[in-house]
């Protein structure tokens, strides 16, 4: 075996190991929440030494910012980024919302972890309040550079306050999935988000008829994503 092959084969199982680690502070997440979980818990329910995930990691804090990135940034280049290439403003809008509703179905494990660690950012924990602020920040400043596209391009009407309406949407999204995390059965989410991604799109649109084009594509990538993942289910979002 060559040095190559020994260090490609080293890699593998580094990564295999850091997958594995990120997937168990997951579950330790959603099961207890982020404060009782510990680097050594999640060694052991990794299936390693109490003490990878100290090594590999080095604080909670940048295991957290791993399982994030996870859940969000992989959601984010799979499902939504592909669909949005060359959209209008609004249309770009409205991936990101739509890709957000669907993962309700899609990715509820996910979505289960996330909202445990949002919710309890609000407590006690500066590296998990730190760590959503800024996350809520960067979405509010998504959504709102994707109005100003729109304006700027013409698809969303003039005289609307971007980062107002970003802020009004972060919180609707929000209060969906409080909801969802605190009584699963009392609210049919997809319905409610889909509702208010209508009303969104109708009160921004300057031609709210071009919404066909918009979903047509959407439906194109869904139907490729599930294509791609049957029968291999991803390990978060």
């Amino acid at each position: 075996m060559t040095a190559n092959q020994t260090l490609n084969g080293h890699q593998v199982r580094s990564e295999r190991s850091t997958r594995l680690l990120v997937r168990a502070a997951g579950e330790l997440v959603a099961e207890g929440g982020y404060q009782s979980m510990t680097l050594a818990t999640v060694g052991e329910r990794a299936g390693y030494s109490r003490s990878l995930a100290t090594a590999r990691f080095g604080s909670k804090a940048k295991l957290l910012e791993a399982l994030v990135d996870e859940i969000v940034t992989r959601w984010d280049v799979e499902t939504v980024a592909p669909v949005q290439r060359g959209l209008t403003g609004l249309d770009a809008l409205h991936v990101l919302l739509t890709g957000i509703k669907n993962s309700y179905i899609k990715n509820p494990r996910s979505l289960t972890i996330l909202y445990a660690l949002i919710f309890e950012a609000a407590g006690p924990v500066p590296e998990l309040r730190d760590r959503f602020v800024d996350f809520h920040r960067s979405q509010r400043s998504r959504i709102a550079t994707y109005i100003r596209d729109g304006i700027a391009d013409g698809s969303i009407v003039t005289g609307i306050d971007p980062d107002r309406q970003a802020a009004m949407i972060v919180a609707q999204l929000r209060g969906v999935g409080y909801l969802w995390k605190l009584d699963p059965e009392s609210i049919d989410s997809g319905a409610v988000l889909a509702s208010f991604i209508e009303q969104v799109y109708y009160a921004l649109a300057t031609d709210p008829s071009a919404i066909a084009a918009v979903e047509a594509a959407e439906a194109g990538s869904v139907a490729t994503y599930v294509a791609a993942e049957a029968g291999n289910e991803p390990t978060s979002s």
